[in-house]
């Protein structure tokens, strides 16, 4: 079958390779759609955990075509999203329901051979059968979304709040649209880019500033005491320094940007403790699939505008190019054509 392979750091090749087999409690998906995430990028710098060499891609969703002998209650022909966090269900932090920390964690497309590529064998226990409502584009969604679903569970939005987003990337659109509807009463949105402050403001947001000398000043007018809640959606340690500058007393930050792994801010201790500061990190997910399915079949949240570009596998290498310089959206690749 046709890979895209990142045979080491700093390096990808489009490759031809053995096509996946399925162990006894697996199944073999055919890709439909599978999405271009940051991780990717931090992968691909070598700038997150991985096994190399690695085919990569974590947020996709296809068709069985091959069942392991094992598994009970998928079939051929079935049209499932795959977690591609897999926990072992039975070391410490996995029996205190935190699978996103697990001991023995493997991540498809991480540790283990991913979706840019045609097939891909996963665990049976990791698919979720997909109503048929649901698009291909929608479904390449899930994973995404179920990262944002795990960070709503991890804040407290209370009714009423105001909240700002650094970054209105794919991620950033996605949290705006879920905050909105978890009871926040104002979320604005710091972004360097026109056409995605459109796309906020599009989306519902109260403001859409410009990511420039003047933001302070802007977002000073619309929260003079501060902001509820401060989201870093971007990863920038320069954006994560000044982000709590912008949070008003008793207020809740949220790191779910992914930054380089060696990063490093300064912020103040003293702060923290004055003003009453919670300060909240969200990796990943856990076990939150089900409610993004349940959002995106429902119409709750709206992902079309934020799909760039889909392309076959072959226009990996150059789509890629345009994502890690920030030209494009969510791009999703169509392996089969």
């Amino acid at each position: 079958m046709q890979a895209v392979v990142f045979p080491a750091p700093h390096t990808v090749i489009l490759d031809q390779v053995a096509d996946p087999r399925c162990a006894a409690d697996e199944v073999v998906v055919q890709v439909a759609q599978v999405g271009i995430c940051g991780t990717d990028l931090h992968l691909y710098r070598n700038e997150y955990p991985a096994s190399f060499p690695l085919i990569a891609g974590h947020e996709f969703a296809g068709q069985i075509v091959e069942v392991g002998p094992d598994v009970t209650g998928l079939q051929r022909g079935q049209r499932v999203a795959v977690d591609p966090n897999l926990s072992c269900g039975a070391c410490y932090f996995c029996r205190r329901q935190q699978a996103n920390h697990c001991l023995n964690w493997e991540g498809i497309g991480i540790t283990r051979p991913g979706a840019f590529a045609e097939y891909v064998a996963v665990p049976a226990r990791a698919c979720y059968p997909l109503p048929d409502t649901l698009s291909d584009t929608q479904a390449a969604f899930i994973e995404p979304l179920s990262c944002v679903v795990h960070a709503l569970n991890r804040l407290r939005v209370w009714p009423g709040d105001e909240v700002l987003i650094f970054g209105a990337g794919p991620m950033g659109l996605l949290l705006l649209q879920a905050l909105q509807r978890s009871g926040a009463a104002r979320v604005a949105v710091v972004e360097k880019q026109a056409h995605r402050r459109g796309l906020a403001r599009d989306m519902g947001a109260a403001a859409a500033v410009d990511a420039a000398a003047d933001q302070i000043e802007a977002l000073r007018e619309l929260a003079p005491h501060g902001f509820a809640i401060v989201v870093d959606a971007t990863g920038s340690p320069a954006v994560i320094e000044r982000a709590l500058d912008f949070l008003r007393p008793r207020g809740q930050y949220l790191q779910f940007g992914v930054a380089p792994q060696g990063a490093r801010v300064s912020w103040s201790p003293y702060e923290i403790f004055r003003r009453d500061w919670t300060i909240i990190g969200s990796f990943a997910l856990c076990y939150n699939f089900e409610p993004a399915i349940a959002w995106l079949a429902n119409r709750v949240v709206d992902v079309a505008p934020l799909v760039s570009h889909t392309l076959p596998l072959a226009d990996f290498g150059r789509a890629f190019q345009e994502f890690a310089a920030g030209r494009t959206l969510k791009v999703h690749l169509r392996p089969r054509g």
